[in-house]
C-alpha cells in the first residue's frame, strides 16, 4: 500500500471514530413513565402601597405669604425670620369680665389666634400673634377711633406699627412679623408664635358687643 492510499485510510477511520463519538454524546430521552412535578407559583404577600393624603393647605400663597400650615412646615427656614402669613382670626383674647366695684387680677397681654380656616377649633392648628398692643385699653381706643372714622396715628418719627382696631373673629388678614419660639413679652410656643409687625385686612370681621354693666380687666 503506497503512502497516499494509507493517508486516505487514516482520514476515513478518523472521521468514522469522530462520528461514533458524537452519536454517543446525544442526550438520552426521558423514560415514557417519568412523571415531572411542577412546583406551585410563588405569589409574595406584600402590603398594599399606602395612599398619602394631600396636604391640607398650600405652604405659600401666590403672593408668597405663608399659611399657618406652611410657616410651620418650613420651620427650618422660617423660624427666627420675618414672615408674612395670610390666615383667619379664629379667636381674640379679651380680658375676663370684671363685675363693677370688684378688684380683679390683671389681664394677660392682648393676643389673637390665626388659622387656615374660619372654624378651626384644634388649638394645635392655630398660631398665636402677640405684640400689637400692651393692654386692652390701647385696643379699645384703637377700635373706637377706627369706628369714628378717625383712626389713630403715630407721631412723626415713630415707626412703630399702629395698634390695630379691626382684629375681630372672622377677619382674614395678611400679617407681618417675626416668627419665633419665645417673644420679648414672654409668650412661648414650641411650634412658633408671631411677634406683630403690621397687617393688612383682606376680609373684615364683626366687632363683638360687650355685655352691659360690666367692664373688661385692664392692665
Amino acid at each position: 500500500m503506497d503512502r497516499g492510499t494509507r493517508h486516505l485510510w487514516i482520514l476515513a477511520l478518523t472521521a468514522l471514530a469522530l462520528g461514533s463519538a458524537l452519536l454517543g454524546c446525544t442526550e438520552p430521552k426521558p423514560a415514557a413513565d417519568l412523571t415531572i412535578e411542577r412546583l406551585p407559583d410563588v405569589n409574595p404577600n406584600l402590603p398594599a402601597v399606602p395612599t398619602l393624603p394631600p396636604p391640607p393647605h398650600p405652604v405659600q400663597l401666590p403672593d408668597q405669604s405663608y399659611t399657618v400650615y406652611g410657616v410651620r412646615k418650613r420651620m427650618h427656614q422660617t423660624m427666627d425670620t420675618d414672615v408674612s402669613i395670610t390666615a383667619y382670626i379664629v379667636a381674640v383674647y379679651t380680658p375676663p369680665v370684671c363685675p363693677e366695684n370688684r378688684v380683679c387680677p390683671p389681664a394677660r397681654i392682648p393676643h389673637i389666634f390665626l388659622a387656615d380656616t374660619k372654624d378651626e377649633a384644634d388649638p394645635y392648628k392655630r398660631l398665636t400673634v402677640v405684640g400689637f398692643a400692651e393692654n386692652q385699653t390701647q385696643i379699645d381706643e384703637a377700635v373706637a377711633a377706627l369706628a369714628s372714622g378717625h383712626p389713630l396715628a403715630r407721631e412723626e418719627g415713630d415707626d412703630r406699627p399702629l395698634v390695630p382696631g379691626d382684629f375681630f373673629v372672622g377677619a382674614k388678614i395678611k400679617v407681618r412679623g417675626r416668627f419665633t419660639r419665645v417673644t420679648g413679652t414672654g409668650f412661648s410656643q414650641s411650634d412658633g408664635v408671631l411677634e406683630y409687625g403690621g397687617h393688612e385686612t383682606l376680609e373684615p370681621g364683626v366687632a363683638p358687643v360687650p355685655p352691659e354693666g360690666t367692664h373688661p380687666r385692664h392692665h
